[in-house]
This record gives C-alpha cells, structure tokens and sequence, in this order.
C-alpha cells in the first residue's frame, strides 16, 4: 500500500491562518471580558479610575487567600510587598499581560469580582484556559473524577492495543507489561508529530533518557491527580486518538473532561492559536482519511504535523503546536 505523500505546500494556507492569528495584536476575546467585569466592579464599587479598582481587588484577593492560608503561596504570581497582594498583578491580568499562576489565585480573581456560578465558569476554562474541577486524593471516590477518569483509562488502553504487538514489545523494558511503559510508547508517538529537523536531532536513546524525569507529572495527568493544562489534555487526547480521532470525538472528549472545547478563534493566554492549529489540521484529516486504512492516516497525520510544526518553528509561533512540551525539548518554544 502506497504511503501518502504530502508537500509543504499542501499545508501551507493552514499554516498561514495559524500564524496570523498566533501574531495577531487584537486582545483575546477572553482578555475583553475580563475588562469588562473589572469595569463593572469599579462602578458597583463607586471608583472610576482602573488603579483604585485594582486596589480594591488585590485587598480582597489578599483577603480570600489569607483566609486559605495563613502563609502567602509564592507560587501565586502576586507582587508582594511586605506580604501584601500588589494591584500591578491584577493590573497585569486585567489587561491580559500576564495570568494567574495557579489556580487558587484564579479562582480568587473571581470571587473579588464577585462573579456569578457562569461567570467564574467561563474565567477558569476560557481565560485561564483551565479545568473546570482540579481533583484532590481525598476526591477519591467523586463521581465525576471517576467517569472523567474512566475516560482517560479506556484512551490509554485503547492506544496501547492499537500498536503493532512487534513494535509495542520492542518499546517494554524487559519482564514488563505495555502499560508500565506508557510514558515511554506515548513520547515516542510524540516525537513523531514534529518537525523534521527536530527529529533528525533525537535518538532513541536520547528521547528514552531525556523523558524520564516526565514520569511523575504524566502518570499524575493521566490519573487526573492534580491540575491538566488544557494545553496538555488537547495533547494527551490526539496522541491517544490517532487515527481514530476527529473534531467532534475531541469536542465530546474535551467537554467530558471539564474543558471548553475547541474554538477557531480562541487564543492561549501569551497568543497561540493552537485551537485553530487543530480545529482545521483535524479538518483536513478527516477530509483526506475518510474511509482509508487506519495505517495510512496515521501516517497521514505524522507527516501534516510535521510539515506544520516545521512551518510554525520557521515562523517563531511553536507554542501553537500542541505536540510540544519541554520534556522532550527541553523547554524551548514549548507549551507545558
């Protein structure tokens, strides 16, 4: 069976609309909400000007977070003077220059703002681009984790079960079994999404010892032990997909999991457009793998996402591509 062949050309205008928008000078749609409710804070609260709103929202997020802790996070990204939340991080989120840098800071933006059930809502997962529930040990037992986990484990078996058996023992450390090496088989897999000349620079050896440190925090991701960047979890979810994966089976897989689904126009915080990145590569798959040998659109991707990844590397827009992350690449343009 002949193998496709696809040029740079063939991906070229997907590319360009990728770069366009990661380029783009507009504010994020998200990042306009977020001014919009700072504004009617400032006027329920009887200020007019955006520095004694800010004033106002770092006190109470100081408030909410020492009423969680005695000690401040500092983690949270806030500016501290003398233990004090500063207003120039809420200035920061407020114009979209930076973001919370962990969720409870997050979710304190929120309540300062005295944001409703939906509003609070959408400022995790479409502004922070964030979960809607982050799951703790002592959630052991909720429902909701359970069948979102239930989810990850059915993807897990299911991409071990579609590798070839003389591949998949190949990649078993010795006297093991597929699922103990799934971090090893998954960032195989991975490396195989990127650009050429970033390929043509790792060895098997090289991705096998470069990976090990990931252990930790993709066998907690996959056990939903903790927060998955919705960055990771797009990720997690084609890797495990392919080749039986498409636009609607990642909306469905998104929504389950508590994240907002993919949106042509939406942004990262920082620009990337990796929504679009997927929205229409997962398009152009469907268009040409459509009735075709699970083989050969495998293949097919590999070399779409590789033509793509090349075309962002040489645009400076890496973050875009979901198949980066610094365990393999050691931190550079990459999205964790």
């Amino acid at each position: 069976m002949e193998g496709p062949q696809l040029r740079r050309k063939n991906l070229q205008p997907l590319a360009e609309r990728v770069i366009s928008l990661t380029r783009s000078r507009d504010r994020r749609a998200e990042d306009l909400w977020v001014e919009e409710r700072c504004r009617l804070f400032r006027e329920a609260n009887g200020l007019r000007s955006r520095g004694d709103g800010d004033e106002l929202l770092a006190q109470r997020i100081q408030a909410l977070q020492s009423e969680e802790s005695p000690s401040p996070d500092p983690s949270s990204g806030a500016e501290e003077a003398g233990g004090r939340f500063s207003a120039v991080t809420v200035r920061y989120w407020r114009t979209g220059r930076h973001y919370p840098k962990n969720r409870a800071s997050c979710e304190a933006f929120g309540q300062a703002l005295g944001l409703g059930e939906a509003d609070r809502h959408y400022l995790m997962t479409a502004w922070a681009d964030r979960p809607d529930r982050c799951f703790r040990p002592a959630d052991a037992g909720d429902p909701v984790r359970e069948a979102r986990h239930a989810l990850l484990r059915k993807l897990q078996q299911e991409f071990l079960d579609k590798q070839r058996p003389e591949e998949l023992l190949a990649m078993c450390a010795p006297g093991t079994r597929p699922q103990e090496n799934l971090r090893y088989i998954y960032c195989r897999q991975a490396i195989q999404y990127l650009g050429s000349h970033v390929r043509r620079g790792m060895s098997e050896l090289r991705a096998h010892v470069d990976t090990r440190s990931y252990e930790p925090q993709f066998t907690r991701e996959m056990a939903l032990a903790g927060e998955v960047s919705r960055s990771a979890m797009i990720r997690h979810l084609l890797i495990l997909g392919i080749p039986f994966v498409s636009r609607q089976r990642m909306q469905d897989w998104l929504a389950q999991l508590g994240y907002m689904p993919l949106r042509r126009d939406h942004r990262l915080p920082g620009g990337a457009a990796m929504d679009l990145f997927v929205l229409d590569l997962l398009d152009e798959y469907e268009r040409a793998c459509t009735g075709r040998d699970p083989v050969w659109c495998t293949e097919w991707f590999r070399q779409a996402s590789s033509l793509l990844d090349d075309a962002l590397e040489e645009a400076g827009c890496t973050a875009a591509s979901p198949f980066r992350f610094k365990f393999i690449l050691g931190g550079k343009g990459c999205v964790t």
